[in-house]
């Protein structure tokens, strides 16, 4: 029992020394637990997968930006997972169901959800899933009313966590129709009847899921424009895909190369025709040969149809014939066969089993075991580390965008903005649609004060996806700075109103000021500062417009000290520019040796701090101060 944790622990020790990647820092920042958007009693069903964010905001309140602490979480729950993957099995009489849970621990297509923290979805919905079946089994076999009861009542609450997780998990009734089947060689009214409302969930989480793909995830252009044939015969060759990496774990991808299938070319419709055929043969043999006039025992058809139902049945919801967010950059990922690989797994540790006769299964089970888990190393140093794992992508799949597009970013932050254009403009050249990479290089450009040619790329990017705030402000911003202030305003108004931040307020303001329309400027910064209460910037530069406008019906001397004191309890009355706007405000409300005073004391700041610029703006205004005269910024 200790060893499958161990196994599992051990394969995935660079896991827990790795870090964020992709969309885990969207997930933890901005899960809308810790934003705010949701409280802890509003989540339910108002997000895709509501138990595993809550999951991620308990971790965000222990760990915070700190991976380790998430990575180990995630590794712990798929250690379980192994367990209870041999218990069920063992449940089940399954030979080898202790090798079955061995391999699952170890399998290096598990990497890309366990190394992976945003896929707490996957890790934490089949701990559920596999207690939901583990209870039904105690459901049929219990043979007291009151204990069958709450057998089922206990399989039913796991199903629904496991739904709260990861809708994937919708194929369980399914499931557990094909276990009946295997077991007695036939299904009946009763058992349907049985699975009823385990279909009715399955049936109301997969509408909501569907919902929620189309309404929140899939922004812009469809994920998928391919007919219902196309899609069909994509079903059929990401059938045959997963099962070849499951059965050989070779060259394993983030992102594979997306396939384009043309229906009426006959060779895309041998996978599929592939798949039926071998599901007839097993049809044909799932009965054993018996003694006359008895029931004739399962045949290893009806042992394949298991094994391999259970693989293709969870599969279903990711193959492609459902629209999903993902499925516009690949038409596959390992992480979707994080459930149905159990059914390939625990079919191949019985035929092992069977084969070596037991006593030879030690033999083939250590080498196979380690040099799977030596595999899952490799793959788990990869899969955890940002960079990694995008070089690695286009090392074997060149044709990314994405991965362009992130390594770009990467490069962005370490302030290697050619090296950055560079891959924005290769994702560009990939995907000529993708909004995102066109964002990205015209905010790379602005990074180096090409703000003329960050123009046309941001320009581009509002094009195609028009509703982005961000977008929004990064091209009023270009546009400011190119003193183009009328339009610059305009696209900072519509970035605060699709997201109202105080930043976005803030930039809208001083863009507002230095078009002359103070008026307004002040109303944007009110509206920061009701946002953001203790922004100093904010309460700073309402201040210094209160103090110093030339317009009479704009200046307030007794509100510009109480915001410009709040700026400097803000910064400790250690940072010049408040410290500046104070004595202003002083100056303004009529208290000249206070204005005087708190000028003197930025100024000497200023000459410690050896900031001559700053020193000379408070030698003018201590010049006008001490001439009884507040000061006046230009029209």
């Amino acid at each position: 029992m200790a060893a499958l944790p161990l196994l599992a622990v051990g394969a995935y020790v660079p896991a827990l020394r790795g870090g964020f990647i992709w969309d885990d820092l969207l997930l933890v920042q901005q899960n809308p637990l810790v934003t705010g958007e949701f409280t802890l009693g509003s989540i339910w069903f108002r997000t895709d997968f509501p138990l595993s964010t809550v999951v991620l905001w308990l971790q965000w309140l222990a760990w915070g930006n700190h991976p380790a602490g998430y990575h180990a979480v995630n590794v712990a729950l798929h250690a379980l997972n192994a367990l209870l993957v041999w218990r069920v099995l063992r449940r089940l009489e399954a030979p080898g169901a202790w090798l079955a849970g061995a391999l699952f621990a170890v399998h290096p297509v598990c990497a890309g959800t366990v190394a992976w923290i945003s896929e707490i979805k996957n890790t934490l919905s089949l701990l559920f899933y596999l207690l939901a079946f583990r209870a039904w089994l105690e459901y049929e076999a219990a043979e007291r009313s009151a204990r069958k009861s709450g057998a089922y009542a206990l399989s039913l609450l796991a199903f629904v966590t496991a739904l709260l997780a990861k809708t994937s998990t919708v194929m369980l009734p399914v499931v557990l129709l094909l276990w009946t089947w295997w077991r007695r060689g036939r299904v009946n009214l009763r058992d349907v009847a049985r699975t009823l409302p385990f279909f009715a969930l399955s049936l109301g989480f997969g509408l909501l899921t569907i919902w929620f793909q189309a309404h929140h995830f899939i922004v812009g252009p469809a994920a998928q424009t391919e007919s219902f044939w196309a899609r069909l015969a994509g079903a059929g060759l990401a059938l045959w895909f997963y099962l070849g990496k499951a059965l050989m774990p070779a060259r394993l991808n983030l992102i594979y190369p997306r396939w384009t299938i043309e229906p009426a070319d006959p060779v895309v419709w041998l996978p599929l025709a592939g798949a039926v055929l071998i599901a007839a043969v097993c049809w044909v043999f799932r009965h054993g040969r018996g003694a006359e006039g008895m029931p004739r025992p399962a045949g290893w058809g009806r042992h394949a149809l298991f094994g391999l139902g259970f693989f293709a049945l969870n599969l279903l919801p990711v193959l492609g014939l459902l629209d999903m967010h993902y499925l516009a950059i690949s038409r596959v990922s390992d992480h979707f066969q994080y459930l149905p690989i159990l059914g390939v797994i625990g079919l191949a540790a019985a035929g092992l089993a069977r084969a070596t006769g037991g006593r030879g299964l030690p033999w083939v089970a250590a080498p196979l075991v380690l040099g799977l888990g030596f595999l899952t190393w490799q793959r788990a140093r990869i899969v955890a580390d940002e960079e990694a794992v995008w070089r690695d992508t286009l090392a074997k799949n060149p044709a990314s965008w994405t991965a362009h597009n992130n390594l770009g970013c990467l490069e962005a932050e370490r302030q290697q903005f050619g090296k950055a254009i560079e891959h924005f403009s290769a994702a560009i050249q990939l995907h000529p649609r993708n909004a995102q990479a066109h964002a990205n290089l015209g905010k790379a450009f602005a990074a180096q004060n090409r703000f003329a040619e960050a123009e046309p790329p941001l320009r581009k990017a509002l094009e195609l996806d028009p509703g982005n705030a961000e977008t929004h402000r990064q091209l009023g911003a270009a546009l400011a700075a190119q003193k183009q202030l009328t339009e610059a305003a305009r696209h900072l108004d519509e970035a605060a109103r699709l997201r109202p931040e105080a930043g976005t307020l803030m930039e809208l303001a001083m863009v507002l000021r230095q078009a002359g329309q103070t008026r307004e400027a002040v109303a944007r910064l009110r509206q920061a500062i009701k946002l953001e209460p203790n922004a100093s910037e904010a309460c700073n530069n309402l201040a210094w417009l209160l103090a110093t406008s030339p317009d009479d019906g704009v200046r307030n001397g007794v509100e510009a000290v109480q915001l410009a004191e709040q700026a400097c309890r803000l910064t400790n009355y250690q940072d010049l520019v408040p410290l500046g706007t104070l004595s202003a405000a002083y100056a303004e409300a009529g208290c000249f040796e206070e204005a005087i005073a708190t000028a003197q004391k930025g100024f000497e700041l200023a000459r410690a701090a050896n900031d001559r610029r700053f020193a000379g703006i408070l030698q003018v205004l201590l010049k006008s101060y001490k001439a009884g005269k507040p000061w006046r910024d230009s029209p």
